[in-house]
């Protein structure tokens, strides 16, 4: 537990110091008072059986796990938010996503997001302090149960204790524990006013879930299948595109956010000495949809030409939020030639060297 309580507060570190709230995909997503009813999602690759009508969807098909959040999870002081979606280790066949609940008001939420990379040490300590797990669900593959999977869930940190197994779909089976950090609450986190109440009551909530849906996706879980196109509108399919080089940095970015186009020079001069590694970088343009594209991709061609961008960049494809989840940005995942998901994502903006140490260990774990 210990491990993932670091890794959680590390996360949200790094969110509040280098990162924009993603705008475009929407999922992982926030939930908080008063949801808007046109943000709501259905997942493509879902069980038949239909949410209730006052549901909001958000689907997490990279652990192949769909939570229909009810009306008692919606109607909230503080804010419920999707979290994680990896893979523990690469090749372990285990994912793990879930839900956490933020202790302060939705107003808060959206202030801090909005502030970006000009976040101050006082925000840092005050986002570090109040995100809290909610919920944990577990997807184990390869037709085998928690107990087989325990000892690796241990190793990484992450609690067995107390699961509840769900079901399953295909060779995939699925667990989940409600209110994993109990025994930290006090010690750890911060609750203002009344949300350590309404904590109670949406833990208590999740301990006897009905919400949540597990499928076998159509798809291997980890493999990024996609048909899309450029700026330019030229199509774009993802096994060619992964298939030409051993590793593709995937970096997921927005012309409003401040932290993605600071970045952009140094992912330039890393592109610049990827070949040699049989490496390249390509963009994605998450906020290139909707009514505004063209506007968009008119934006996303001006930063590029400014920042001396010279490889690909492209638009969003349906799928990509459950392919690449991404609540803030830039993400960048790391894509072998058979288009898996190498570790983890990089969240938040780096440098090109960081970058570049990034590249070297996904390569070493593929063995090159």
């Amino acid at each position: 537990m210990k491990k993932l309580l670091m890794l959680m507060l590390a996360l949200s570190l790094l969110l509040a110091m280098t990162a924009c709230g993603a705008e475009t995909p929407k999922t992982p997503d926030a939930v908080g008072p008063e949801p808007d009813a046109s943000e709501e999602q259905t997942p493509a690759d879902a069980p038949e059986e239909p949410a209730a009508a006052d549901a909001v969807t958000i689907d997490m098909s990279s652990a192949g796990v769909s939570f229909d959040l009810p009306a008692e999870m919606q109607q909230i002081r503080g804010v419920i938010q999707t979290a994680y979606g990896d893979e523990i280790e690469m090749g372990a066949g285990i994912w793990f996503t879930g839900l956490q609940y933020c202790a302060m008001t939705k107003e808060k939420y959206e202030e801090l997001v909005d502030k970006g990379a000009a976040l101050t040490q006082e925000d840092v300590d005050f986002i570090r302090d109040r995100i809290i797990d909610l919920l944990l669900v577990y997807t184990i593959d390869g037709g085998r149960t928690l107990e087989d999977a325990a000892g690796e869930l241990t190793s990484w940190g992450l609690p067995v204790e107390g699961c509840r197994f769900i079901g399953t779909a295909g060779d995939c089976s699925f667990y989940s524990l409600a209110d994993p950090e109990r025994d930290v609450l006090d010690s750890l986190y911060v609750f203002d006013g009344d949300l350590r109440e309404e904590y109670e009551r949406l833990a208590a909530a999740c301990a006897e879930a009905d919400w949540i849906r597990c499928y076998e996706p159509e798809k291997p879980l980890n493999l990024v299948l996609f048909e899309t196109a450029d700026l330019d509108g030229n199509p774009v399919n993802s096994a060619e595109l992964f298939g030409a080089h051993a590793l593709t940095m995937v970096n997921l970015w927005g012309t409003y956010c401040g932290p993605c186009i600071d970045e952009m020079p140094d992912l330039a001069e890393l592109s610049a000495r990827l070949e040699e590694k049989n490496c390249a970088i390509i963009g994605v343009v998450v906020d290139a949809s909707g009514r505004n594209q063209e506007s968009v991709i008119e934006s996303a061609k001006e930063i590029i030409a400014d920042t001396g961008v010279a490889y690909p960049n492209l638009l969003p494809w349906d799928g990509i939020a459950g392919d690449l989840p991404s609540q803030y940005i830039p993400t960048t995942y790391f894509i072998d030639a058979e288009g898996r998901i190498v570790g983890g994502a990089a969240i938040g903006s780096r440098g090109a060297d960081e970058y570049e140490e990034l590249i070297d260990d996904a390569l070493a774990s593929l063995g090159y």
